[in-house]
């Protein structure tokens, strides 16, 4: 029964490290990176609930109503993700643009801009959390 929390925070922990190699590295790591930025490749929270899905629907079957709940509560973090929050990311953008233009007091906190995922970063995310959910479940299940 606890494969179905640890898996998923496993997953979640492991998709954060990779997303922190693959942007983090390339972009001058900063320890910010692991509580700023809410985009990245691969999404770590789709991967996350990705993996909690795949989880319930392997151990409890796909006609399962838990699986179903899963998946619901995947395709709300994913539409979140590629929808709501990059909105929120492309308003940034343009509030620091007219933020610098407009205030010549450099020292006005500016917004984060990569809030929201890109479609690939998501795909990613639900890819890379159901695979490794599902490798990581049949190896616990053979041992």
């Amino acid at each position: 029964m606890y494969l179905l929390i640890l898996i998923p925070i496993l997953v979640g922990a492991i998709t954060q490290a990779i997303k922190l190699i693959i942007d983090g590295i390339p972009n001058n790591f900063t320890w910010q990176h692991l509580y700023r930025d809410y985009g990245g490749m691969p999404s770590s929270h789709t991967a996350f609930v990705a993996s909690l899905a795949t989880v319930i629907g392997l151990r409890e079957g796909l006609n399962s109503a838990a699986f179903a709940i899963a998946l619901i509560l995947m395709l709300v973090v994913i539409r979140d993700a590629v929808g709501f929050r990059r909105e929120i990311g492309k308003n940034a953008i343009l509030t620091n643009y007219l933020a610098k233009k407009l205030i010549k007091d450099k020292k006005i906190p500016l917004l984060t801009e990569r809030v929201g995922h890109k479609i690939s970063e998501v795909a990613a995310g639900v890819i890379f959390g159901g695979a490794l959910s599902a490798l990581i479940y049949f190896i616990f299940m053979i041992i």
